[in-house]
């Protein structure tokens, strides 16, 4: 058996998995924005009963992710995330970007993706990507590569907006679930979720340009990641990406570009456990590679 580990701003799966198949799993909150520097020992307490089961830890975390270290750029942390797994456990251990992980998902489990080169761009707290290309993951010695919410973009109107990361005008600061509260919340004069905006206020007048901007930056995006590797497929995911009225209007986008820009727009098939599931996929393919 081995565990998988989806690390991620808001939730932190975990899974127990034999033969491929999720046998047990649980899920609790992230503690990476109240108490990231004790995250590996609050990860080890909810998997400790299965380690002795384990021949594997594999991670799929959010952040800037290396061997050496996980950079987490929106609370300027870095953590041996591997090394301190590698310590608690005695086991060996894989970690990939989790964007990364749900790409590889994708490419295992959607047939139309197999043998693709394709980009699966997730939006949710943040805004993530992983790109297949050639069969494999795009990946880089520092883990700062396929950070796709952290390229630029032109927006519907003047406002400049701030990333955390230095820059301005990302697409994680206009589109991103965290964004997208931010400014409704700006607009509502209350403290309201990303949730919140598309269940309750997605018609509202003040929100709908928020949505409309968020969605047309996603679009850019895809625009120019089709430039750049001629891709032909774009799987959304995440809470907000899934969101029906955002997937929508980042869809008409699309149809509407010039067809020289158009790209097949999918949902993602490998559901809710799609990073754990794909880091446990690619880990078996590095093992079967080295």
């Amino acid at each position: 058996m081995d565990i998988a580990i989806d690390i991620g701003g808001t939730k932190i799966a975990c899974a127990l998995i034999d033969n491929d198949q999720i046998v047990d799993a649980i899920k609790v909150d992230s503690i990476i924005h109240t108490n990231i520097d004790d995250l590996a020992p609050y990860v080890y307490a909810q998997i400790k009963h299965w380690v002795v089961q384990a021949r594997s830890i594999n991670i799929a975390c959010t952040g800037q992710v290396s061997p050496d270290a996980v950079n987490f750029l929106s609370v300027r942390r870095q953590l041996p995330l591997q090394a301190q797994f590698r310590s608690l456990t005695g086991l060996p251990v894989t970690i990939i970007n989790d964007a990364s992980a749900a790409a590889w998902a994708e490419y295992v489990l959607n047939e139309q993706l197999n043998n693709k080169n394709f980009i699966y761009i997730t939006v949710s707290t943040g805004v993530g990507a992983g790109i297949v290309f050639n069969n494999d993951i795009i990946t880089c010695a520092d883990g700062f590569c396929a950070h796709l919410g952290h390229t630029t973009v032109k927006t519907l109107s003047n406002q400049h907006y701030a990333c955390h990361c230095g820059r301005e005008n990302c697409v994680e600061a206009i589109a991103s679930g965290t964004a997208i509260a931010k400014y409704a919340s700006q607009a509502l004069d209350k403290t309201i979720s990303a949730k919140d905006v598309f269940t309750d206020y997605a018609e509202h007048p003040d929100i709908m340009p928020i949505i409309n901007n968020a969605a047309a930056a996603v679009a850019e995006l895809i625009f120019n990641m089709k430039a750049t590797f001629g891709n032909s497929n774009v799987v959304i995911g995440g809470s907000v990406g899934l969101a029906p009225l955002f997937f929508n209007k980042v869809a008409a986008k699309i149809q509407h570009a010039p067809e020289i820009y158009q790209v097949n727009l999918l949902a993602p098939k490998s559901g809710a456990n799609a990073d754990v599931i794909g880091v446990h996929h690619y880990a078996k393919k590095q093992l079967s590679e080295n």
